[in-house]
């Protein structure tokens, strides 16, 4: 199978604007007359097993990349990010190369990567041509075409999208790619030779398929996984955890008698994993780093490299690192032949596994007897804020606290079930309420905490309310979090909105700004993230919008993060597994400069009316 990595070089060439031929063949297509459009969401394609097989599908290798979006327009180019954040300064030499080259007006979409020492896509090396000013390695694989020269092209089966497209993109060598496709039946044969050849995975697309923005079916994606155990050579453990346990592994790698850095692993842990690894590693500690070369790891606790992580990787970059390490069990080791032991697995009493997203062990939760006295309570006020919304679930069930996935107890007929298509491919099921009786029947089944979407069930592709949490890290005293709010609350002025307030029961604070018009999902996620990014340049070494760095001390976490499809905040009213039992509740402008705390109402001192709206 000839399986090509990089496809020959070739750049848009000088053709000029469509031909009257080729106008009225696209027309015939179903090509439309259209102005130039702005940003076009992208088509995301579903995650799966296994591509499909069959003489309906084409197959494409998956650039391990960015996803961009590249428009040429009056001879200017600009170049979106996935989200429709104007990247154009980042992928500076793309634009040039389209501006250079042709008096087109189009929209293309495709990966921005670099190709590494191996030859093949390499994320960790486009991420070190990013920081250079401007970088001649960059390339835009080009992988379809949405709109040519007055028409857009969206409604064309991709076959014909992308047959266009090759014809725009000539032989000199360039920046802009065209992105081939195998017309294979198998598409398992498609991608055992990917995987064989050490790329990320195949992108299989309908042929027939229209251009269609969102997660789609039309599109998958299957990625190649590797597994295979490495030495740990350090841990950097959970502060403050009790019991204590780890939050990520340092692993190497035997290069004859050397051990080199191989990378971090930092998913894949359940609590009971992460506890009873670090009990393992325990007797294992030692002063200094183990490895023939000794990296800067300050947050490391070094250990005898005689235990070795069971880990799935995508690949190993240039510098030999593993690409996206996720921890799956423990291997014991002597220094002889390694032997193989079982995997760490949690133990969970009797809540089947499979249902818990999150564990919270230090949870503290009030009595159903409570819980229904403080809806009945407070209900006519908090349907307001929940009623009518699909709902992430805490639940406490058989002594255990956790949020709540996948299959569910049985429901009374007080709670109403809504059936959605998940991110991630299949069919869910998303509790709602809409009267006292729904949030009593939700209290039978052993919820807690209400997360609702920022979405109707009558409507839940599209969100109505933009959401920013300020999450406080250590050293960041309430002041700081309340002048932050105010300055977000101006920020969002200017935007045009109208945010309120909502304490969330915790240590941080909501700021709640309703849509005058409903956006997609993907398009609030994108403007939340650029405001938030906005705020926090404006002193950075106070503010951060990384999930990843947010709890450093004396920062103040802008979490944008809270707007999304299926992403979730704290519902108005919900109360929370803490101590005391405190409440998520709405205040005014005024409450925050009084410096009301973010836990001020409990389930037994709620808040007497609507406030701050």
């Amino acid at each position: 199978m000839n399986l090509r990595v990089k496809s020959r070089s070739q750049t848009l060439g000088r053709s000029g604007r469509g031909s009257a031929p080729q106008a009225l063949r696209l027309a015939k297509l179903g090509a439309e007359k259209a102005a130039f459009p702005n940003f076009i969401e992208p088509c995301h394609p579903t995650l799966k097993k296994r591509p499909p097989d069959g003489a309906d599908w084409l197959h494409e290798i998956k650039f391990d990349g960015y996803r961009a979006q590249l428009h040429l327009h009056g001879g200017k180019a600009i170049v979106y990010s996935r989200t429709g954040l104007d990247w154009t300064k980042e992928f500076n030499p793309i634009a040039l190369a389209a501006e250079a080259l042709t008096d087109h007006h189009l929209v293309m979409d495709g990966e921005v990567t670099v190709f590494g020492k191996t030859g093949l896509p390499d994320f960790q090396a486009l991420r070190r041509e990013l920081a250079k000013p401007s970088s001649p390695h960059l390339t835009f694989q080009a992988f379809d075409l949405l709109y040519l020269d007055g028409y857009d092209l969206r409604r064309v089966p991709l076959v014909e999208r992308k047959r266009v497209l090759r014809e725009l993109i000539g032989d000199r060598p360039g920046a802009i790619v065209y992105v081939d496709h195998l017309d294979i039946h198998e598409g398992d044969e498609v991608y055992e030779h990917a995987c064989r050849m050490g790329l990320e995975g195949v992108v299989s697309k309908r042929k027939d398929s229209p251009y269609r923005s969102g997660r789609q079916e039309i599109w998958t994606k299957t990625k190649c996984t590797k597994r295979a155990a490495f030495p740990i050579i350090a841990f950097v453990e959970k502060l403050g955890a009790h019991p204590r346990r780890i939050a990520s592994l340092y692993l190497g790698r035997w290069e004859g008698a050397r051990l080199v850095y191989a990378g971090k692993a930092q998913t894949g842990y359940t609590l009971a994993a992460a506890r009873a690894v670090r009990e393992r590693l325990d007797p294992l500690i030692i002063g200094k780093s183990p490895l023939s070369h000794p990296i800067n790891k300050p947050k490391a606790t070094w250990v005898e490299p005689q235990v070795c992580a069971e880990v799935d990787y995508g690949g190993v970059t240039d510098d030999g690192l593993l690409r996206e390490p996720v921890f799956k069990g423990l291997q014991r080791v002597s220094t002889d032949t390694p032997k193989k032991a079982a995997s760490v697995t949690p133990s969970s009493g009797r809540i089947p596994r499979e249902n818990i997203l999150q564990l919270l062990p230090d949870a503290v939760v009030p009595s159903k007897e409570e819980l229904a006295a403080y809806w009945t309570r407070v209900a006519d006020r908090a349907l307001h804020f929940l009623g009518g919304r699909p709902l992430k679930l805490v639940r406490h069930v058989h002594g255990t606290t956790f949020y709540h996935k996948g299959s569910l107890p049985p429901i009374p007929p007080e709670v109403h079930q809504l059936r959605i298509e998940k991110r991630e491919g299949g069919e869910g099921v998303r509790l709602w309420v809409d009267d006292l009786a729904g949030l009593l029947g939700l209290v039978e089944i052993g919820a807690v905490e209400l997360h609702p979407w920022a979405a109707t069930v009558d409507d839940i592709e599209h969100a109505d309310t933009l959401i920013f949490d300020l999450d406080p890290g250590e050293g960041i005293e309430w002041e700081f979090v309340v002048d932050a709010a105010f300055r977000l609350r101006d920020l969002l002025a200017s935007e045009g909105f109208k945010a309120w307030p909502k304490l969330t029961g915790g240590k941080g604070l909501h700021l709640m700004a309703p849509l005058t018009q409903k956006m997609t999902h993907n398009a609030v996620h994108a403007y939340a993230k650029r405001l938030a990014q906005q705020f926090a340049s404006s002193d950075p070494d106070r503010y951060v919008t990384s999930a990843q760095l947010s709890h450093r001390p004396g920062k103040l976490f802008l979490d944008y993060l809270r707007n999304g499809r299926g992403t979730t905040a704290v519902g108005t009213y919900s109360p929370r597994a803490r101590p005391g039992f405190p409440v998520a509740a709405p205040v005014t402008w005024k409450d925050i400069e009084r410096e009301i705390k973010p836990d001020a109402f409990t389930i037994s001192r709620p808040p007497k009316r609507r406030r701050g709206m």
